[in-house]
């Protein structure tokens, strides 16, 4: 009786394991550390981000349509269940869109129990990132790099000007971290300074952007 009683025991929790893996993998993009903050990856490796277009991809809550008003082409995210409009984003003109477009992640990024999304578009002169909340007052987007090149300048006043650099700077690793009901934008950012004496020079920078200094977009 006993030796049947534990091979119960071990099946309840290897189901229990299962259903907590599960959990875990159902939602790549949010990691909780040790702080008590909860980190989303915004564009994480294993996103669709190199393997489709995005242009028609969709995720549990939202899926894209695509309109025309006036000169400029616009994707349009509906909500499934509803085909009600969640928000949509100027992707150009008739002649000229960006060649990928759309959303890559969705998970609830401020805590209010409403899903936000993450969403690319770029082509091989421009791009554009953004992180769009949802607020009493419908979603609002978040331009990344508008934000993170604020706090750049922000916090680092002395780094040379854009025209001292070989490059565009490179940013990684962006994130949205929520930690007691706030929100921050993290990312790396990393540039090759020439305009030094003693020669060339990699720097790199860890920056985190408070909620107040998020930089929105129509």
């Amino acid at each position: 009786m006993a030796k049947h009683k534990t091979s119960l025991l071990l099946f309840l929790v290897h189901i229990l394991f299962v259903v907590a893996t599960a959990a875990v993998l159902s939602t790549p993009a949010a990691r909780a550390d040790q702080s008590g903050s909860i980190e989303f990856e915004l564009y994480p490796a294993d996103s669709n981000m190199g393997y489709t277009d995005l242009i028609h991809d969709e995720t549990a809550t939202a899926r894209p349509i695509v309109v025309r008003k006036g000169a400029h082409i616009f994707q349009v995210l509906l909500n499934k269940r509803t085909g009600r409009e969640l928000f949509r984003v100027d992707v150009g003109r008739p002649e000229a869109t960006y060649w990928v477009y759309g959303l890559v992640r969705e998970g609830d990024f401020n805590g209010d129990g409403i899903p936000d999304f993450s969403w690319h578009g770029g082509d091989d002169t421009s791009d554009k990132n953004l992180a769009v909340l949802s607020s009493p007052n419908g979603y609002r987007k978040v331009d990344v790099e508008a934000t993170l090149l604020g706090e750049w300048r922000r916090r680092f006043p002395n780094d040379p000007p854009a025209k001292s650099l070989t490059d565009d700077p490179i940013f990684s690793g962006m994130k949205l971290v929520r930690k007691s009901g706030k929100l921050s934008l993290q990312r790396a950012v990393r540039y090759t300074d020439i305009s030094r004496s003693d020669g060339i020079k990699n720097y790199e920078h860890l920056l985190r952007a408070k909620e107040q200094n998020f930089v929105y977009v129509k």
